[in-house]
C-alpha cells in the first residue's frame, strides 16, 4: 500500500523535482563508489595506441590532428584541449567531464523512455539500475571514448525524435551535429551511416525537405571532410586506416598457424600473416617500415611516443593495414569456414558483461560484490563455466574461451526482435505508439543492430566494449517490455485494472 502511494506521488511529481531527485541519486551512487575506492583511470592516455603522443597534443595539436589517420580526430581533439587548458590538473578535468557526461546519459536515458510512453516509475527505476551497474561506473571512470560515444548515440536517438516532432531547423541541426560527433569519435559511423540517417529524416519530414537539406549541408560537409582528407593524404577513404588490422582478428588470425605458414610459403599470403596485428614497427619486414614522406611531421614519423609506447599513427601502418586487408580478403574468399568461426567467437564476446573487460585495472577489484550481483542476478553468468573454442579453428591464445552470460545471450536478441515488432506494427496490445514514437523506436533498434553487426564483423576480443555504446538503448527496450508485462498483468486482473499505456509524454513534462 505504501509502495503504491509512493509510486502515485512520483507519477504526479513536477518534472523539475524529478530531475533534482535524479541528480541527488546520481550523487549518492557516486559517493558510494568513491568510498568503495573507485578512482578515475588516466592510464590510457599514456599507454593506449588510439591516442596521439600527449606532448604532440599539448604543443602541435592542429598539425597532429590533421595528419591523424589511425582514428577519427574528435576524441584526440578533446584530449588535446584538456591538456592545453589544464596543465598539471588534467586528471581532475577529465574526471569532471566524465561525471558530467554520466549525468547527461542518466537524464537522457530517462527522457528517452518517457518519450516512448514508459511510465515514470519504470523509467526512473531502470535508468537508475543502469547507472548503479559496475559497467556504467567503470566506463565512466576510464579515459576512453566508449562513454562519450554512448552519450552521443543516446542523444542522437532523442534528437531524431525531436526533429520528427518539432520540425524546426534547430532540432534538425542538433541531430545532424550528433551524426558529425559520432563519425568524429568512432570509425564505425562512416559517411554511409550518416547518409542513411539523414535520408530517413528527409523521408519522414517531406514537408520540410528544403529546411532539412539546408541544415544538413554544413554537418554533412564536415562528416565528408574526414574520410576525404585521409583519401587525399593517405589513399584511404575512411576515418581510420586500421580496417585491415581490425578485420584480421576474426578472419586471418582464425586460420591455424600451420595453415598460415603453408599459405605464406606458397605465396598466397604475405609474411604479415604470421605477425600479430598491431605489433610494433620493429616486428614488421623492413620494406613496410621504410616509408618516405611527411618527414617533418612527428605524428607520422616518430616510432615511439614520449611515453615510451609505440606510435600506431606512424605512416608505415597505412601500408601494413592495407596488406592485412588483402590477406583478410583472401581468407574470406578461399577459407570462409575460418572467418565464420572467428565471427562466432566475436558474437560470444559481444554477449559478455561489459565489465568483463581486461583494461579496468584496479577499479573492478574495488567493487567485486556489486559486480558479482549484476553478473549472476541480472546477466545470468554461468558459474565456473566458459565456452571453450579449442574445437573451432581459432588458435590465438587470448580468445580461446569466452564466459557465458545466459540472460544477455538470450535476452538481448529477444529485446531487439520485440522492439522491431512494436515499431513495425501500427497497434500492439498494451503498447499504443503514435507514428513518431514508432519511428523513434525503429531508429533506436536500427542503431542497436548496426553496432552489433558491424562491430562483430570487424573485430574480435573487445566486442562487449562496443556493445556498451548501445546498452542504454537496450535498457529502453527493456522498459518497453516491462510496460507490456505490466499491461498484461493489469488486463487480466479485471475491469478496474489500469488502462493500456498510450504513447506520449504527459503535458507537464
Amino acid at each position: 500500500m505504501v509502495a503504491r502511494q509512493l509510486i502515485a506521488r512520483l507519477e504526479v511529481l513536477p518534472t523539475k523535482r524529478v530531475l533534482v531527485l535524479m541528480v541527488g541519486v546520481f550523487g549518492l551512487v557516486h559517493l558510494g563508489y568513491y568510498l568503495a575506492g573507485v578512482r578515475f583511470d588516466v592510464v590510457p592516455l599514456v599507454r593506449f595506441f588510439q591516442f596521439l603522443d600527449p606532448e604532440l597534443l599539448r604543443h602541435r595539436l592542429a598539425e597532429s590532428l590533421f595528419y591523424l589517420h589511425s582514428q577519427p580526430p574528435l576524441f584526440n581533439l578533446f584530449l588535446g584541449i584538456v591538456l592545453k587548458l589544464f596543465p598539471g590538473h588534467e586528471a581532475i578535468a577529465f574526471h569532471t567531464t566524465y561525471l558530467a557526461l554520466g549525468l547527461v546519459l542518466y537524464l537522457a536515458l530517462f527522457t528517452l523512455m518517457r518519450r516512448l510512453g514508459i511510465s515514470r516509475i519504470v523509467a526512473l527505476a531502470l535508468s537508475t539500475w543502469f547507472i548503479v551497474s559496475p559497467s556504467f561506473v567503470l566506463y565512466e571512470h576510464w579515459l576512453f571514448y566508449t562513454l562519450p560515444l554512448a552519450v552521443v548515440l543516446t542523444l542522437s536517438v532523442l534528437l531524431f525524435h525531436q526533429v520528427l516532432e518539432a520540425r524546426t531547423a534547430w532540432a534538425a541541426l542538433g541531430f545532424f551535429t550528433s551524426l558529425f560527433l559520432l563519425s568524429g569519435i568512432h570509425s564505425m559511423f562512416h559517411l554511409a551511416y550518416c547518409l542513411v540517417a539523414m535520408g530517413a529524416v528527409l523521408v519522414l519530414c517531406r514537408g520540410q525537405r528544403r529546411m532539412i537539406l539546408l541544415t544538413a549541408a554544413f554537418p554533412l560537409l564536415l562528416i565528408a571532410s574526414l574520410p576525404t582528407k585521409n583519401l587525399v593524404l593517405f589513399g584511404e577513404f575512411a576515418t581510420s586506416s586500421w580496417a585491415g588490422m581490425n578485420l584480421s582478428g576474426p578472419t586471418l588470425r582464425a586460420v591455424p598457424i600451420e595453415e598460415r605458414e603453408r599459405l605464406v610459403a606458397a605465396g598466397k599470403l604475405s609474411r604479415l600473416a604470421l605477425i600479430p596485428r598491431f605489433s610494433r614497427l620493429t616486428s614488421y619486414p623492413q620494406e613496410y617500415v621504410r616509408v618516405r614522406g611527411f618527414e617533418g611531421i612527428p605524428a607520422l614519423r616518430q616510432v615511439r611516443r614520449s611515453t615510451g609506447f609505440g606510435n600506431y599513427n606512424h605512416l608505415a601502418y597505412v601500408a601494413i593495414s592495407r596488406q592485412y586487408l588483402k590477406d583478410d580478403l583472401y581468407v574470406l574468399l578461399h577459407y570462409p569456414k575460418y572467418a565464420l568461426a572467428g565471427w562466432l567467437n566475436a558474437w560470444l564476446h559481444y554477449f559478455r558483461s561489459t565489465s568483463d573487460y581486461g583494461f579496468f585495472y584496479g577499479n573492478l577489484a574495488k567493487i567485486v560484490p556489486v559486480n558479482v550481483l549484476y553478473d549472476y542476478l541480472f546477466y545470468g553468468k554461468v558459474p565456473r563455466y566458459r565456452v571453450h573454442l579449442d574445437d573451432l579453428p581459432i588458435h590465438y591464445a587470448p580468445y580461446r574461451e569466452s564466459r557465458l552470460y545466459v540472460f544477455l545471450l538470450i535476452g538481448l536478441p529477444l529485446l531487439l526482435v520485440f522492439g522491431f515488432r512494436v515499431a513495425l506494427r501500427t497497434r500492439r496490445a498494451g503498447l499504443a505508439l503514435d507514428t513518431g514514437q514508432r519511428m523513434l523506436l525503429l531508429y533506436l533498434c536500427f542503431n542497436v543492430a548496426f553496432v552489433a553487426v558491424v562491430g562483430n564483423i570487424l573485430e574480435v576480443g573487445e566486442n562487449q566494449r562496443f556493445r556498451f555504446a548501445t546498452d542504454p538503448l537496450d535498457v529502453v527496450l527493456l522498459g518497453l517490455a516491462v510496460e507490456q508485462v505490466r499491461w498484461r498483468v493489469g488486463h487480466r486482473s479485471g475491469p478496474h485494472a489500469e488502462a493500456a499505456p498510450t504513447g506520449g509524454t504527459p503535458a507537464h513534462e
